[in-house]
């Protein structure tokens, strides 16, 4: 059995027809052909069912497949270490991150970053999303580290942000000309809130349960903009992180004796391969805005 084999397999197994699998591969289909009924020899098991050129897979064929993925997947992510190994200085750091942290964390961080000029030959690939797909990316290892809310198990992590939020209420509202309010002032209130997939959604839901207060809920929006927006037209208030152009829209008014605010963190997964420039980057990362409690 050869790593050439495996990987015939593989895409024959994806394509599901010799002539199709032969041309991805840039082979003659006899060749292929052969390779394959080899393999199959040598396994002592009948990996595909034939129909002429379609082909698809055995039970054992299926079973099959999920080793050899994992196994060639874990080899080319082996080989991309020896890569990159030799320089730390060199490289691409795929870094994902919550909407709330772009338009300040992220530029004065990587500004930090390049300062140092041992660095500026790392290039970072920047992908914006919500909590739940970059964890999901993470654990996919799609990105190399996320800025987000703190994960579920099977995660590490290091807190790096406490991020204040905001009551935000529409301009010329009631409680634009108070310093603060109670939380009984907002009983009735239409309250616009992020939808239940987003991860401040949750911060929200238990700032109101400790205080034993239900908000009247009229709108849900997915993110941070949209409920900017919703206020905006005075469709009701909400809680919502900084955003600089927010101020153009709405106002803020601080809720009394209720501290507004939620941890943000740097996460990555222990069980996955890092490069030598997305371990350089975490660990800045870590060194420079890391803190406990």
């Amino acid at each position: 059995m050869t790593l050439q084999q495996l990987h015939y397999f593989r895409v024959l197994a994806k394509v599901q027809h010799y002539t199709k699998a032969a041309e991805i591969l840039l082979i003659a289909q006899p060749s292929l052909s052969y390779s394959i009924s080899q393999l199959e020899k040598e396994l002592n098991t009948q990996l595909f069912e034939r129909s002429g050129r379609k082909v698809k897979l055995s039970y054992a064929g299926e079973r099959f497949l999920e080793y050899v993925e994992k196994s060639l997947d874990i080899l080319e992510e082996g080989t991309m270490m020896l890569k990159t190994l030799a320089d730390s200085s060199k490289g691409e750091v795929s870094l994902g991150y919550i909407y709330s942290v772009s338009s300040k964390f992220i530029p004065e961080m990587i500004k930090k970053f390049y300062e140092d000029d041992f660095n500026k030959s790392i290039k970072f690939s920047l992908v914006q999303n919500l909590n739940e797909h970059l964890l999901r990316d993470l654990k996919s290892n799609k990105i190399d580290l996320a800025i987000c809310p703190k994960p579920e198990k099977g995660f590490k992590y290091a807190k790096i942000l406490s991020q204040p939020l905001y009551l935000i209420i529409p301009k010329k509202h009631r409680f634009s000309q108070k310093k603060c309010i109670s939380i009984s002032d907002m009983i009735d209130e239409p309250f616009i809130a992020l939808s239940k997939s987003s991860s401040l959604r949750d911060v929200v839901d238990d700032i109101f349960a400790q205080s034993d207060f239900t908000p009247n809920i009229v709108f849900e929006a997915e993110e941070c903009n949209a409920v900017i927006s919703f206020v905006s037209l005075n469709f009701g208030i909400s809680i919502v992180p900084e955003i600089p152009s927010m101020y153009k829209h709405v106002d803020t008014v601080k809720i009394c004796d209720l501290p507004l605010k939620r941890e943000i963190y740097l996460c990555w997964t222990d069980d996955k391969y890092l490069s030598p420039a997305a371990m350089k980057t975490r660990d800045f990362i870590i060194e420079n805005f890391a803190f406990s409690d």
